[in-house]
Parts: C-alpha cells; sequence; structure tokens
C-alpha cells in the first residue's frame, strides 16, 4: 500500500509499506484532513519535537470503508474517532474520554489516515450518513472539536459571538454558534482567508483584528497575542473559551479578568458523545469548506496551508483509484 511517511522534520515522502497485518478492523481510508497539528509536527515545532520523533504516518481526520471486520460492518462508510481512551479511569467513567490519563491517538501513537490502509478497534469507528461523500467524512473529527468548544460557551441564542482563528476549527465553532441562534463575528488576519469567509454568507461581520464587545469569544488559534485579545474582547461577565494551542504560555489581563468577573474555560478535543453528535451534523455542513486534493498533492498541499495560499478552511487529501 502506499503511505505519506513523515521520514524527518519538514520532509514527507509517499512510500510503499506493507499493509497493516493486525490490530482490528481494516479499513481502506477514503480521506483524510490534513490538521493544524500535523502541520506542527511537519515543521518541529518544539512542543512536538518533544513528544513525538519520525518515522510517522500522521493523519487523524478519517473518512474510510471497512474492508475487514465483522460481516455486518464489511462495506460500511465510517468516520473514524482517533481518541483511544482506556474506559477505566475516572474521566472515563465521567463520560470525560477527552481526559483520560492513558489516552493515545491515531496519526500519532498509531499509523493515521495518510496511508491507504489502516487497522483500528472496532470501538472508534462510527458509521457515515447514508449518500455521504467521503471527503466530507473527514471534516467529523474538527467540527467534534468545534461543537465541545461551543458546548462548553453555553447557551448563545441571541448572543454576540466573536470567534479568533477562520481556520477549520474556528469556521466550523462560527457555524455552529451561528446555528445556535448567535450573531457571530470572526477575526482573521489572512486577507485570503478574510475574502472566503465574507462569501459563506452565516456571518455578522469578519474583521482584521478584534473590534467591540462580545459575550462570549473564541479563540480558536491559542498564540500569545491572541489570549490577550480574547480577554479583552469579552464584555464584564463574559465568557472566554480557549480552544487553539499555537503557544504552550500566554499572558492574561487578571485585574481585568478578576475586577469584571470573566470566566475562562479550556476546551480540549471531543468526548465520545461529541464525536457521535458530530457524526450526525455533518451533512448538514456547507459543502465549500474544504478544498479537496489528491493524495499525490500532499506536498503543495502542505505548503498552501503553511504559507496561507489556501482561502478555505480546512484541506481534505484523498485516496483515488
Amino acid at each position: 500500500m502506499q503511505a505519506v511517511v513523515l521520514e524527518d522534520f519538514g520532509r514527507l515522502s509517499l512510500q510503499e509499506l506493507p499493509p497493516p497485518a493486525e490490530g482490528g478492523v481494516l479499513l481502506e481510508v477514503a480521506a483524510c484532513g490534513v490538521c493544524g497539528s500535523d502541520l506542527s509536527v511537519y515543521k518541529g515545532s518544539p512542543a512536538m519535537r518533544a513528544r513525538w520523533r519520525p518515522p510517522l504516518v500522521l493523519g487523524h481526520e478519517i473518512a474510510a470503508v471497512v474492508r475487514e471486520g465483522p460481516p455486518d460492518w464489511v462495506g460500511r462508510a465510517v468516520a473514524v474517532n482517533p481518541l483511544v481512551a482506556c474506559g477505566r479511569c475516572d474521566a472515563c467513567r465521567r463520560g470525560l474520554s477527552n481526559l483520560c490519563v492513558e489516552r493515545t491517538n491515531v496519526g500519532f501513537h498509531y499509523p493515521g489516515g495518510f496511508a491507504q490502509q489502516i487497522r483500528l478497534p472496532l470501538a472508534q469507528l462510527y458509521p457515515l450518513p447514508e449518500g455521504l461523500p467521503l471527503w466530507k467524512g473527514a471534516l467529523c473529527e474538527p467540527l467534534a472539536v468545534a461543537l465541545r468548544a461551543v458546548e462548553l460557551a453555553g447557551p448563545t441564542l441571541g448572543r454576540r459571538a466573536l470567534v479568533l482563528g477562520g481556520g477549520a476549527i474556528g469556521t466550523l465553532a462560527a457555524w455552529l454558534l451561528q446555528r445556535g441562534g448567535a450573531r457571530v463575528w470572526v477575526a482573521e488576519r489572512n486577507p485570503l482567508r478574510r475574502a472566503w469567509l465574507e462569501g459563506l454568507g452565516f456571518l455578522q461581520g469578519v474583521l482584521e483584528a478584534p473590534e467591540g464587545s462580545f459575550e462570549v469569544v473564541l479563540d480558536c488559534v491559542g498564540g500569545t497575542q491572541t489570549v490577550e485579545a480574547a480577554a479583552n474582547a469579552v464584555e464584564p461577565g463574559g465568557l472566554v473559551v480557549l480552544v487553539g494551542l499555537e503557544a504552550t504560555a500566554a499572558p492574561l489581563p487578571l485585574q481585568r479578568l478578576v475586577l469584571q468577573e470573566i470566566g475562562l474555560k479550556g476546551a480540549y478535543v471531543f468526548t465520545h458523545d461529541d464525536f457521535s453528535r458530530a457524526v450526525g451534523l455533518v451533512a448538514q455542513l456547507p459543502d465549500g469548506l474544504a478544498a479537496v486534493h489528491s493524495f499525490s498533492a500532499y506536498q503543495e498541499t502542505f505548503q498552501e496551508l503553511l504559507e496561507g495560499r489556501l482561502p478555505q478552511a480546512k484541506a481534505v487529501l484523498v485516496w483515488e483509484g
């Protein structure tokens, strides 16, 4: 089988690898999204260098078809929940599989969807809606991340909401907030992305930098500047949800947070329940949220994303043939 392998930081190659021989249900990967964490590992950011060493087969936003497994699953199109939780610890028993102390991840601890075939436990698979284009199934994972962040923001009907960052998570979070009745603005620095966001039709406005005051702010970047900007953009008594993890630490305006009773929450990936609900919602997503490229264009796609030349919020790679 073919796989795109991270040979070293900054170097990908298309290689012929032996098919996976054991480890669960055999999946033929149809599509896999390129996540910001994949780009961070590729670049060799300090946080990623501390955790992972090439060679790696990345990719955790996966849509696939079951080729070997229980008879009633063979031939089914599925989305992959890439977070493998133990099911035994206190967090798992409380329904917080995202906080499992023994959690592992497809695409990091195990070979991911940048390969034509993978094997995974049946419990990680969720049947996709009938007739859904397989590339769109790769959006279930980022949609689940956005869903968790929006759920933590609480009721949004009639509220003014600001999303920092117009990437995949930010755009999906904005879509979910709007569905919940919020009036949503997105702040995005990239002019190419801003022009694309303005054409989506479900936003109140697209800003170059935060302006005004909002009842809820989602920081989907997590940089040193955006965390502070989020805390300064929320109104007294409002809430900031931190989603992105660009930086490992960031300053906070402590006086403002305390004196104006501003709430601060972190949102980390998703639970099993979040992922299940994302699968149920994915068919309703607008078709134009992702650029769909062949895996043969993996290098160009990575460069487009790294250089900010892709207008769309997400790039999805598909195996052809």
